[in-house]
């Protein structure tokens, strides 16, 4: 609960800087609505929850770094899970295999959306495409790889949210456009 409140605190705090004054450059502004339409169909719902506590009309990157950051809180509670799976030692091989995929593959998204988070809160827009592009893609690759026997355990839920998210995420940075 504690670290929902200083992340919540963030979030508002990262809301506040963009809609300001302190805005990058060529960077447009525009209603949450629209930027939710953006992104793809599936993820619409996902963006119009995730984005619920932002500025109506702010800078695109303020939409991208709420995502991000509620993307990285998320991740941190299904590594949660995963470690609780492995540290009980109770998983057969092919499940355990699984399961330590998942925990590489979120470090590896974990990592990427952080750095993904630095850019965009610096105006640096350089590598943040591929940044949130691999994020999608180790999490897609642990769904993947639970498919087969975890699509009934709320392991998997959780990682399908996550990706979800991530999508949102990396469509709101897209958007930005910026040369």
């Amino acid at each position: 609960m504690k670290s929902f409140i200083l992340a919540m605190i963030l979030l508002a705090s990262l809301a506040t800087m963009f809609t300001t004054g302190a805005a990058c450059d060529n960077v447009s502004s525009t209603k949450m609505e629209y930027a939710c339409r953006a992104c793809h169909a599936k993820w619409y719902h996902v963006c119009r929850e995730t984005l619920q506590s932002a500025p109506d009309a702010a800078e695109v990157t303020t939409y991208a770094l709420i995502a991000t950051k509620k993307a990285n809180l998320k991740y941190g509670d299904t590594m949660d899970k995963i470690s609780m799976m492995l540290g009980d030692g109770n998983l057969p091989g092919k499940d355990r295999e699984a399961i330590s995929h998942c925990k590489e593959r979120y470090g590896e998204a974990g990592s990427q959306m952080v750095s993904g988070a630095n850019h965009l809160s610096g105006c640096d827009f350089r590598h943040t495409r591929q940044e949130y592009m691999d994020a999608l893609t180790a999490i897609r690759s642990c769904l993947d790889k639970l498919h087969d026997s975890f699509q009934s355990l709320p392991l998997y839920g959780m990682v399908a949210a996550d990706f979800a998210l991530t999508g949102v995420a990396n469509d709101l940075e897209a958007l930005m456009n910026v040369d």
